[in-house]
């Protein structure tokens, strides 16, 4: 075993660090096989262009468990309902990171009127003695 590449993500993902590192140990010849236990491990579409370019430098791509064979049907409904998966994960990552920068932006907020408090610049209401 020369390495393990693991990485989470869309497999719709252009910029995976993890793929470009197996593409370039690839070129350079430090490996000669890929295991992955399941093609979509790899890639979710596309995984044919992925495998002929990695055997086109010697590389054999190696899946433990492979896919029972499916009908024109079934591989349709496992594509869109793989679509559906990552454009729904890429929904719900964009509205926590919103709410995650709310969240700063308050905590900020409340740190700069503590300390604008504390030194005396903005005393408060007023309170009847």
């Amino acid at each position: 075993m020369v390495a393990v590449i693991a990485e989470q993500g869309s497999g719709l993902n252009e910029k995976r660090k993890g793929l470009a590192r197996l593409f370039k140990m690839a070129r350079e010849g430090q490996m000669d096989r890929v295991v992955v236990e399941f093609k979509d491990r790899l890639a979710r579409f596309g995984f044919s262009y992925i495998e002929r370019y990695l055997n086109a430098f010697g590389v054999k791509v190696e899946v433990v468990n492979g896919d029972e064979a499916k009908s024109p049907q079934e591989e349709l409904v496992q594509d869109m309902l793989s679509i559906l998966t990552v454009f729904s994960a890429k929904l719900y990552g964009s509205r926590s990171k919103e709410f995650r920068q709310r969240v700063r932006e308050a905590m900020t907020d409340a740190a700069e009127a503590k300390k604008t408090r504390r030194h005396g610049d903005n005393p408060g209401p007023d309170i009847p003695e």
